[in-house]
């Protein structure tokens, strides 16, 4: 018994630490191109798309003139992702604050979901330059309680529908800016960069631990 709760500690660092990577190693602006940040930013178990409760699909979505990037279009999706990001600030003790969130978005493959880019500038505690990033997160009603954001999916389908619509030019776009943003603070700030090798370097540790 004590053996397995050891277990789900040492995997609850690891998914803790790997937060740490993927969001300052610009997953922040790269993973989502590859859904790499919804395979590995395991910070809250995805649920898989019932059937029985969504089963229309949105037509033509995966064509970027019908599903174009939209920035603020969706107030209560935007609301969502923000308390979403809100909550990882409690439970990653190097995050001071996600600042600034932007939330575009674009329809996922089903009625009532949604695949939502947050771009943010994350302040990290005692040091002064925000680290400009962007998240990738699955967004699908939740009946009357709104919203459900997940950082990762394990719907197969929907993994390779995401990965569809990052390679739409628009979204490549924002990723693009925002790796620019992220490589400009980067060369402000020489604690910055120290302070995101050391993270880099705690996480590979613990991996290898």
């Amino acid at each position: 018994m004590e053996g397995r709760e050891r277990d789900c500690l040492r995997q609850r660092r690891r998914h803790r630490r790997g937060i740490v990577l993927i969001t300052l190693t610009v997953l922040a602006v790269t993973a989502g191109a590859a859904g790499s940040s919804l395979t590995e930013a395991k910070v809250q178990k995805a649920q898989k798309t019932s059937s029985d409760r969504v089963t229309v699909e949105n037509r033509y979505c995966e064509i970027m003139e019908l599903n174009p990037l939209r920035r603020e279009e969706y107030p209560r999706v935007a609301e969502a992702v923000r308390e979403y990001y809100r909550q990882q600030e409690e439970e990653a003790g190097f995050v001071e604050a996600y600042d600034d969130i932007q939330v575009y978005t674009k329809e996922g493959r089903y009625k009532g979901t949604y695949v939502a880019f947050a771009r943010y500038d994350m302040k990290i505690r005692d040091i002064y330059t925000k680290v400009p990033g962007l998240g990738t997160v699955y967004v699908e009603e939740d009946g009357e309680d709104g919203y459900r954001v997940s950082a990762s999916v394990e719907d197969e389908d929907i993994k390779s529908y995401i990965r569809k619509i990052t390679e739409h030019e628009d979204v490549e776009t924002l990723m693009a800016s925002t790796q620019d943003s992220y490589q400009t603070a980067l060369r402000s700030d020489a604690l910055l960069q120290e302070a995101l090798a050391d993270l880099k370097s705690a996480y590979e540790d613990s991996t290898e631990s």
